[in-house]
């Protein structure tokens, strides 16, 4: 018992050491150093991920994404048009999906199984199709979906309703 809780500890440990370390190496990554040499093009700046004047890395440190993680879950709410809401009502309408999608997937499934289960020659008949369908991603059916259906919302739904039913 004891070296187990003792293990589990050390593990810990190690995690974090091993998060840290990871901070770290990105914070130092992104820091860049002063540009050498003549200044460069910014359109070749920003092809590199640099930013023009400083040699910064156009990619966020740590810090960065802290601040701005802050500040989304400050305003988790805020509705600032199409493109642009908090991650409140993102969460909201994602879990939305995933329960209609999965609603409909037991709507369908459940009778299907029960057809499948008590009549012989529905399981023959329809073994095949699930076979072929059931190890199908979900990420070869979301670009179909999309395709298709042309509404970001409802393909996320069939997804989620496809990928469920098996």
């Amino acid at each position: 018992m004891a070296a187990s809780s003792s293990l589990g500890l050390r593990a810990g440990i190690l995690s974090l050491a091993i998060f840290s370390a990871f901070v770290l190496a990105w914070h130092i990554a992104v820091q860049g150093g002063a540009p050498t040499g003549p200044a460069m093009d910014p359109e070749y700046a920003k092809l590199m991920g640099q930013t023009a004047t400083t040699g910064k890395s156009a990619m966020p440190g740590p810090l960065d994404v802290g601040a701005k993680l802050l500040e989304h879950l400050r305003r988790p709410f805020y509705d600032n048009g199409p493109n642009d809401k908090g991650i409140g009502i993102q969460l909201a309408w994602s879990i939305a999906r995933v329960a209609a999608g999965y609603l409909l997937a037991v709507l369908v499934a459940i009778p299907l199984g029960f057809l499948i289960g008590m009549s012989p020659l529905m399981s023959r008949a329809l073994d095949p199709f699930i076979q072929i369908m059931k190890p199908v991603s979900p990420l070869a059916w979301m670009p179909l979906a999309l395709y298709t259906i042309k509404d970001s919302g409802l393909s996320a739904i069939f997804v989620i309703f496809i990928c469920s039913l098996w």
